[in-house]
């Protein structure tokens, strides 16, 4: 629930929200598809990004116009790299991604 609800008040305004919001939402995805099997590492990596994410005491607050939300980008992007592998791998082995994306 708290994730839906922090997703619904990100402000789609700049680009690396807009980037901020489609890699939480393709992270989640991953971590909830019950028919992949994600490695281990990149589990508890998702986990802890999302919840960094959702976290309100982060390293810099998100109701800072501008910039809240620069520190979960990164973190979020940062695990998205880390593991491009594993979601590479996902989009190979899972049909009709880009459908049950949205």
């Amino acid at each position: 629930k708290e994730f839906h609800e922090k997703l619904g008040k990100v402000p789609p305004t700049m680009e690396y929200l807009r980037n901020l919001v489609l890699d939480v939402k393709l992270l989640f995805r991953i971590l909830t598809d019950e028919d992949f099997k994600l490695s281990r590492k990149a589990r508890e990596d998702f986990i802890a990004a999302l919840w960094y994410f959702v976290d309100s005491g982060d390293t810099i607050p998100d109701w800072i116009p501008l910039v809240g939300y620069w520190d979960d980008y990164k973190v979020v992007r940062y695990v998205k790299e880390k593991h491009s592998k594993e979601i590479k791998r996902y989009f190979e082995e899972t049909k009709y991604f880009i459908a049950n994306y949205f």
